[in-house]
């Protein structure tokens, strides 16, 4: 099964280099690999690094791009848009979004792997919250993360334990999901999520193993989780106003 791989990048610059030599290893068996690399808003030499490892000759090609708004949900649906640019609403073809310091590693892929070609579901998530997941994140983090899995369930009926984790989509639910989700920020992948429920796609979380963090955690519990519940009420509005309440669909 090919994969595309779309990382973010906003000031990379220290790690950019590192773990994309890593990811194309990881990827060299894989046929038809690709990793998407979309650079936005950084302040450090991220672009320029981008655009060479473009020029990079490898069996496991990369194409970089650059916007000029921060925000992890531009890079998202940047790269979603140019991976279904590239081959199109395939029902073979499965995008990785993840973030660009590869924070699984690849326990994710590994784990993901069964399930790419046995069409059990069409997102797969590399999940924190799985029983089975082995997590190492600062005592803030894991309270935030606490935090914006009860508002999901309580505002949104959201049944996904984490939706912020490494998404494994494949191109043709990524077509039918992309015009969908409008946050531009960290809530891009729950509104992703969000929309895939709503629309009965099947998910499957799957266990992860944390790698050690490489940067300080930005996360604030308060700020994030108040950011969190608006976005979260204006998803929740908008889909009744298309006509899909949340308590029409099954629990």
């Amino acid at each position: 099964m090919p994969l595309t791989y779309v990382l973010p990048v906003h000031n990379e610059e220290t790690i950019l280099l590192g773990n994309v030599a890593r990811l194309r290893s990881a990827l060299a068996a894989h046929a038809g690999a690709t990793i998407l690399l979309v650079e936005n808003g950084s302040q450090d030499g991220s672009a320029a690094l981008a655009r060479g490892l473009a020029k990079d000759a490898h069996p496991v090609p990369v194409h970089a791009f650059s916007l000029p708004d921060a925000g992890i949900g531009h890079a998202f649906d940047r790269g979603i848009r140019a991976a279904l640019a590239l081959a199109g609403a395939s029902t073979s073809h499965w995008l990785v979004l993840t973030a660009a310091d590869l924070p699984f590693g690849f326990t994710d892929l590994e784990q993901a792997l069964p399930h790419l070609g046995d069409g059990s579901g069409p997102l797969l998530i590399g999940s924190k919250a799985h029983p089975r997941s082995v997590v190492r994140v600062p005592r803030r983090r894991a309270l935030a993360t606490r935090v914006y899995r009860g508002l999901r369930r309580a505002v949104a009926g959201m049944r996904t334990g984490d939706s912020q984790g490494s998404l494994f989509l494949r191109l043709d639910v990524a077509a039918k999901l992309v015009d969908l989700v409008l946050s531009r920020d960290f809530f891009y992948t729950t509104e992703l999520v969000f929309h895939a429920e709503r629309l009965r796609h099947p998910i499957i979380e799957l266990p992860v193993t944390s790698a050690p963090e490489a940067r300080a955690s930005t996360v604030r519990p308060v700020r994030h989780g108040a950011g969190m519940l608006l976005a979260l009420l204006r998803t929740t509005r908008s889909w009744g106003r298309i006509g899909f309440a949340p308590d029409s669909f099954d629990r």
